[in-house]
């Protein structure tokens, strides 16, 4: 009997020490799940930051463009003096209606009294 009783001891012990290992190995499986979750996550991450360069450079470009399209564009400056030259030739008109009016008339009076 002391010889099963050692028998038995020794299979506790090699039971126990099994269910230390399962245990452990569970531990270990969770962790490589957690593992492989957050690289799912870097990657999904990394495909985002990505994504948002591709954008960066194209808005850049666009921007370059978009610069460039203004600098051949009439700036502030030019438009003002554009619409002042506007309101001069409205402003200056009465003037020169009244002007050729008058050479219309004197000359009309040439006409009139030589024929």
């Amino acid at each position: 009997m002391p010889e099963r009783d050692k028998e038995v001891e020794d299979m506790k012990e090699f039971m126990t020490i099994l269910i230390g290992v399962r245990e452990t190995l569970a531990e270990q499986s969770v962790k490589l799940d957690n593992a492989l979750d957050v690289k799912h996550t870097a990657d999904e991450a990394k495909e985002t930051a990505n994504r948002a360069d591709r954008r960066s450079q194209q808005n850049a470009k666009d921007i370059e463009d978009l610069e460039e399209d203004i600098k051949e564009k009439a700036d502030q400056t030019d438009v003002e003096r554009i619409i002042k030259e506007k309101d001069n030739w409205q402003r200056n008109l009465p003037s020169w209606v009244a002007v050729i009016i008058s050479i219309i008339v004197f000359i009309s009076q040439y006409i009139t009294l030589g024929g």
